[in-house]
């Protein structure tokens, strides 16, 4: 099967389509979506403006069973930063455009009236979104699956999205169905309502030919062996990324109140991976303490989270958003973060900058720490829109200064995830240099003791894991499998040329290179864009020492100055 590649105009309601060679196909996901706003001159573009496109790109793997290979690019001009944006998801929608022929689109223009786009094998249509217009994003994925029965994954945006609210994602469904996947960061959602879309319909499809080749099962098969022999991989299976707030909790860089202590407990994180292990299984139900999000995963990093009745809650819960949704605000409590979990997903926001606006909110006295009550009657005017909801829907660093309040942990204008960077120094350092605002996952190195390493070794290290993130990115892989990936590039990439249909095996250089081109692309991006290469960490993590360790950041942006030269070398 050819992989196309499809340009939407939603003025005009055409379709163009391209055919891809094995090249293109090789540099599917984030190589391929910053290619597409660099050839179209996003970087000068008003990003919630028409002329501001989105593109959706799915990896070479696309379509097959793989593990955890299907995961899909969201590349636009972000609204929340300015700069470029890469949001990144799991679920089914990458699989689903594998399996139609498509390797992504670009959505150009802006629709007269809210539409849904039906991808099938054949083209695209346009449907009416007027009915799912208002509604959470359960009660209107609910309703598409109804609408739509030949599909086979969906993509929306919630009501936060409708009324351009920053905070807003685009949502994809899993393996269950549900829309609990979000491609998250930097306001993609709020892109997506400025141009009236609310949501993408796959439909079914069939399995990629490259699927059957003897040569690229044996990879895969290899691939999957490899990944349940792994320790780390066992471990992700066992309590998913929430193992890591019990890591950060001793390690004392969990975010607290608001970044302004590192560590939530002596002993047990009552919000750690081990807690909510117990959690689940004490409920059993329809708990689940491993979970594929995705088709062929055989980490299973997810979860399904249940009430005390045995019935779902939330899926999946993970690391993130119990920092930032959980003890940043003051919460200890599973089942209240299970609780704002579904809340977010409702609404199909960001639950790294949901937490962020109400830490900073909490922390200006506009409510109480480990307020439920509080977080709901802000939930309720984010889903109505009204002027409260839109002031916090406009994100942690716009909310921080319209209450003049100092304490906004961002960078670019992003919310910093759940690594408090005085003590995670080199997540800290790709905070400050990545394009993509702070964000963790574009080169976490979240195990180092502060101190330890010279600036110029923390440098290293972020530089090293921002390429290892971007050639997965490309490659439609999950980084949660980096500790088998980053140890066998050469074979991850023999067997993504191998679903690209390359002719010629390529050499075992290929995976840094396509993680640098990455990078350089990016970095172009932002500098067209009129973005500084290296932005501070917030002022306060200078000035105040965050306990247990007592730590101020010594990341001082003039001697980061000189990151970037990293790729030339």
């Amino acid at each position: 099967m050819t992989r196309r590649w499809w340009t939407v105009d939603l003025n005009r309601r055409s379709l163009t389509e391209r055919r891809l060679g094995p090249e293109e196909v090789l540099r599917g996901g984030r190589w391929r979506t910053v290619h597409e706003l660099q050839r179209l001159g996003a970087a000068g573009a008003d990003p919630l403006a028409p002329d501001n496109p989105v593109v959706l790109a799915a990896g070479p793997f696309a379509g097959s069973s793989y593990s955890n290979a299907n995961r899909l690019s969201v590349g636009t001009r972000s609204p929340l930063t300015g700069g470029v944006k890469e949001a990144n998801s799991g679920g089914t929608l990458a699989y689903a455009l594998g399996r139609i022929g498509v390797a992504g689109l670009t959505l150009v223009g802006a629709a007269p009236d809210w539409v849904v786009l039906v991808l099938g094998p054949d083209g695209v249509r346009f449907a009416d979104a007027a009915p799912y217009l208002g509604l959470g994003n359960y009660a209107a994925a609910e309703h598409l699956w109804n609408d739509f029965p030949a599909a086979a994954s969906l993509a929306l945006v919630g009501p936060v999205a409708e009324y351009g609210g920053l905070l807003a994602g685009l949502a994809v469904t899993d393996t269950d169905g549900q829309p609990g996947r979000l491609a998250a960061r930097g306001g993609v959602g709020a892109v997506f309502g400025a141009k009236r879309v609310k949501a993408i319909v796959v439909e079914e499809g069939a399995s990629p030919a490259f699927a059957g080749d003897a040569a690229f099962k044996d990879a895969m098969r290899a691939y999957a062996r490899a990944l349940l022999a792994s320790d780390g991989i066992k471990r992700y299976t066992s309590v998913g990324t929430a193992g890591m707030g019990d890591f950060q909790n001793m390690f004392g860089g969990l975010p607290v109140k608001n970044f302004s202590r590192g560590r939530l407990a002596e002993g047990e994180n009552p919000l750690g991976g081990e807690a909510l292990r117990r959690l689940i299984l004490e409920r059993d139900g329809e708990g689940a303490t491993a979970h594929a999000c995705m088709p062929g995963c055989v980490i299973r990093c997810s979860n399904k989270v249940p009430d005390a009745w045995g019935k779902v809650v939330v899926s999946p819960l993970e690391y993130e958003t119990l920092g930032l949704v959980g003890s940043n605000l003051g919460f200890d409590d599973l089942d209240a973060v299970a609780r704002m979990n579904r809340w977010a997903n409702d609404l199909g926001v960001d639950t790294i900058e949901f937490g962020a606006a109400l830490g900073v909110a909490m922390d200006a006295g506009l409510g109480p720490w480990a307020d439920l009550d509080f977080v709901e009657d802000v939930y309720r005017a984010l889903l109505a829109g009204t002027e409260e909801g839109r002031r916090y829907a406009a994100g942690a660093a716009r909310l921080g200064r319209a209450l003049g309040h100092a304490r906004v942990p961002v960078v670019r204008d992003q919310g910093i995830s759940a690594y408090d960077p005085r003590v995670v120094e080199g997540t800290g350092v790709t905070y400050m240099t990545t394009p993509q605002g702070a964000d963790h996952t574009a080169g976490n190195v979240p195990r180092e003791n502060p101190g330890e390493r010279s600036l110029e070794e923390l440098m290293d290290l972020s530089f090293a894991a921002q390429v290892n993130a971007a050639a997965s990115d490309a490659l439609g892989l999950c980084i949660f499998g980096g500790s088998v990936t980053y140890a066998q590039k050469d074979a991850a990439v023999r067997a993504a040329a191998l679903a690209a249909g390359l002719d010629e095996e390529p050499d075992a250089a290929a995976f840094d290179r396509l993680g640098r081109e990455v990078l350089a692309l990016e970095l172009a991006f932002n500098r067209a864009a009129g973005q500084p290469e290296v932005a501070p960490l917030p002022r306060f993590m200078y000035e105040e020492p965050l306990p247990p360790r007592n730590l101020t950041a010594r990341l001082d942006p003039e001697r980061i100055a000189g990151f970037w030269k990293r790729l030339e070398r």
